[in-house]
């Protein structure tokens, strides 16, 4: 329906035709004349010699003096015709070639639509025609960027984005949990968002904005519950791009947080009702005015509340002044939370979007919406005289105004808008779309600020000479005001390579430190590794002179006393009573069988003590050994169990590594190729792998304990 520049065809047909209507051409002759003469009027020489403020303001002008005559009125008369000949015969042309479902009144609704958002998208100060939408709900698409045209604020988003980019934790409020449980609690509790009702995108949504919103308030109290309600509208227009089963985009966040942030800053005294005597002071205006309207339009309704709301007969007051103060204070117990929530959890959907519409059209006009909220609260309050009637107190009110609300109608709205409201309405919003037009002297020489204009002093008469002076010294100026700007530029580059040479020489002295603290570390070490072999050698060489020394004391005392028994000093004999068992006792004697006589053989020759020892000590080291071995690796079957759980343990590292690697580094390393890496990378890579391996093992082992279990 749209094309490719983003404007539907029929507009596009309709501007060709415009320009080349003969209509157009006397328009603009009729325009440049009203310009020449204010040209004239103001000595100036050349349109071309205006600022571009001077520019606007001359065009406005000479459309305002033009605006009354016949050529404006032919003009008008021939826009009109031709949009409507161009839109239906689009219409037309789609209804034959493409059978569209929808009737032909549809289509005409839907390209009107395409065309008023892609001009409100060209230029979003026609925001201001969207007034002529008074008392009716906009459509999807018109609502989505009227509101977002309305509240528009990029100071917030970019505060909000910069955040997520260098920070994200800051983005997320200390009460973040609470947050969730308030936002699952309040879709699945409350009746008017049954729409939203069961959606992770709309829940997500919620909870990102109201957790950022508390965090940019740095405070420790909690968010208030009414803050939950508030949001709802916003999640609500914007749940079509929003998916029902996964988080929204980030892009669709960042525009909440945008809407919202704005639209709380934005917020009357009364709605916020934060407890402060300033807020209490416009609660209190704002209740006297929701009171006059009951009492113009609704007076059965004031009967009822002013009636519910006595606590007593001793404080009815007689007269007319005292029974408008008992009226009030009821008033106020009973819209203050209904006003506080700006009607969600009051209202069905629609119904609310319908009253926020006419909110957002008027929320740049001043005191529009603070009389919009008045007259909204007044029908409500009138539309249920009959249920606030069979309440018996002032609870019971309260209840009936929470329940039966939600029954009411955008028809019901809009009938009593149009009845008793819509002309005041309307002359607000026009008085403030009518002021936004500019009426200057055409002699203003210098574009003026953009407001009270009409207290401006006119300039004395100024000569061509002047002007001419005037308009070099401008020019000088803004040359000069750039060649400042380039050399500022220049200046900063030339900074910030300045910088980054400073970084970089702190980065090589900060390296070359580390490279000298590891050369010296090395040198320590094989300084402390040649002390230790050193001292390994020296003890050798005493423990070798110790035996030396040994076997010289041995030889020398088998030499000197040859005839004393061995068993007495010689070391064999010490080591046969350690590893010989004793000669049995008397008591062993009847246990013992005979001796087994052998034939008698040549005796083996005897062995020295020092072959002794040194048999005897190798005996004993080699039973500590196989202790030892039977000890760490077991025997037998044990020992095969073993060495094939080892052999399996060795085969899952090793499959662990190479899985480890194509997780975090998406490949297997080459042969040889991690020991060519630097030291510092190899560190890293190995934590990251062994991190991960030991995930997996934790996991595995928790497995098979959980299997061992069943």
């Amino acid at each position: 329906m749209a094309t490719n520049q983003g404007y539907p065809k029929w507009l596009l047909d309709s501007k060709e035709n415009i320009s080349d209507a003969p209509e157009w051409k006397s328009f603009l002759h009729e325009l440049h004349d009203a310009i020449q003469q204010q040209l004239t009027e103001s000595h100036v020489q050349y349109f071309s010699d205006l600022s571009e403020a001077e520019k606007e303001l001359f065009m406005q002008r000479a459309t305002k003096a033009i605006q009354g005559g016949s050529t404006y009125s032919n003009l008008y008369k021939k826009v009109s015709l031709l949009l409507d000949q161009n839109m239906n015969e689009e219409v037309s042309r789609q209804l034959l070639e493409e059978h569209p479902i929808g009737t032909k009144s549809d289509l005409v609704i839907d390209f009107a639509e395409d065309g008023s958002l892609s001009l409100l998208k060209k230029w979003p100060d026609m925001k201001t025609k969207l007034c002529f939408c008074l008392n009716q709900p906009l459509p999807y698409k018109v609502r989505q960027l009227a509101w977002r045209l309305y509240l528009t604020n990029t100071r917030v988003r970019k505060q909000y984005v910069d955040l997520l980019n260098s920070d994200p934790r800051k983005a997320i409020s200390q009460y973040d949990y609470e947050i969730d449980q308030n936002c699952q609690q309040l879709l699945n509790s409350e009746k008017t968002f049954v729409d939203l009702r069961g959606s992770q995108g709309v829940f997500y949504s919620m909870k990102a904005v109201l957790s950022y919103y508390h965090a940019t308030m740095r405070t420790k109290t909690r968010l208030r519950d009414v803050d939950h309600m508030l949001v709802v509208p916003f999640v609500a227009v914007s749940s079509p791009n929003i998916p029902r089963k996964e988080p929204p985009s980030s892009r669709t966040i960042a525009l909440l947080v945008e809407e919202f942030l704005t639209f709380q800053e934005s917020r009357p005294g009364f709605v916020v009702d934060s407890g402060s005597e300033t807020h209490e002071e416009e609660m209190r205006g704002f209740v006297d005015k929701v009171a006059k309207l009951l009492q113009k339009y609704y007076p059965e309704t004031v009967t009822i509340i002013a009636n519910k709301y006595v606590p007593s007969k001793d404080k009815i007051v007689a007269t007319e002044a005292g029974s408008f103060a008992v009226l009030k204070d009821g008033l106020t117990i009973l819209i203050r939370p209904l006003i506080r929530s700006m009607f969600v959890g009051y209202l069905r959907m629609d119904s609310l979007l319908y009253v926020w519409d006419q909110y957002m059209i008027g929320i740049d006009t001043p005191g529009f919406n603070v009389e919009l909220l008045a007259i909204v609260t007044a029908i409500i309050l009138g539309l249920l005289k009959d249920k606030l009637k069979e309440a018996q107190n002032s609870v019971q009110m309260e209840s009936a105004l929470k329940n039966e609300a939600p029954k009411l109608t955008i028809p019901q709205f809009q009938y009593e808008i149009k009845k008793n409201h819509y002309q005041e309405l309307w002359m607000m919003l026009q008085k403030d779309f009518k002021s936004a037009m500019p009426v200057l002297d055409p002699t203003q020489a210098i574009h003026p600020p953009w407001r009270h204009w009409y207290n401006d002093v006119i300039p004395p008469y100024t000569r061509p000479h002047d002007r001419k002076t005037a308009r070099e010294e401008r020019e000088a100026e803004r040359e000069r005001l750039g060649q400042q700007q380039r050399e500022n530029a220049l200046q900063r580059r030339e900074n910030e390579h300045t910088k980054r040479k400073r970084e970089e020489d702190e980065y090589m002295k900060l390296a070359a430190a580390d490279r000298r603290r590891v050369e010296q570390e090395k040198l320590s070490l094989e300084d402390q590794l040649a002390d230790e072999r050193r001292r390994h050698e020296e003890a050798e060489r005493r423990a070798r002179e110790e035996i030396e020394q040994l076997k010289l004391q041995m030889a020398m005392l088998s030499q000197r006393q040859p005839s004393r028994p061995a068993s007495n000093y010689s070391v064999s004999s010490y080591i046969s009573r350690v590893l010989i068992p004793p000669p049995p006792t008397p008591a062993s004697h009847a246990s013992v069988p005979p001796p087994i006589m052998t034939p008698r053989r040549t005796p083996t020759p005897a062995v020295s003590p020092t072959e002794q020892f040194n048999i005897a000590m190798k005996d004993f080291l080699q039973k500590i050994a196989d202790a030892q071995n039977r000890i760490a690796h077991s025997d037998g079957a044990d020992k095969e169990f073993l060495d094939k759980k080892t052999e399996g343990f060795l085969h899952q590292n090793i499959r662990d590594i190479k899985q480890a690697q194509i997780e975090l580094f998406g490949r297997k390393f080459e042969p040889g190729e991690f020991d060519k890496m630097p030291p510092e990378e190899q560190q890293d890579k190995s934590d990251k792998m062994m991190t991960l391996i030991q995930k997996w093992r934790e996991d595995r082992r928790a497995k098979e304990l959980k299997q061992g279990q069943r």
